[in-house]
């Protein structure tokens, strides 16, 4: 990929950002709706969803949004069908966390636990 075409990417991806919030403030006034926007850029069923349900509202403004989003992530060069899109935060920090795990053999005695005084310093494990 050209410097070209990763800038008309980043900048089609900043617009959606911004198209997004305003679409996800108006599902929260209109009809209570809260939308999840980062998996909203992640995962292309998702975002048909949630545009489908904003069209459904009676916003004018909605409508426009949903277009120009239907264009950016699902047009001829859409995000969706230019690249296959991101995972998820989670599934990207879930599968890091999962490899960082110690198992103990049973009847092992020996943990990796923070000291009593460190855990209450580090609010881990406990709530406030």
């Amino acid at each position: 990929m050209t410097a070209h075409q990763q800038t008309t990417v980043a900048a089609l991806e900043n617009q959606a950002f911004a198209l997004m919030g305003r679409l996800h403030v108006i599902l929260r006034r209109q009809s209570g709706r809260i939308t999840d926007i980062e998996y909203m850029r992640a995962d292309p069923a998702y975002c048909r969803h949630v545009l489908q349900l904003a069209l459904q509202t009676p916003a004018e403004d909605a409508h426009r949004i949903c277009e120009k989003l239907q264009e950016i992530y699902f047009g001829n060069e859409g995000l969706f069908v230019r690249n296959p899109p991101k995972a998820p935060l989670a599934a990207r920090f879930g599968s890091a966390a999962a490899a960082a795990k110690i198992s103990h053999a049973p009847g092992d005695n020996t943990t990796s636990r923070l000291p009593d005084e460190d855990v209450d310093r580090a609010y881990i494990g406990r709530l406030r």
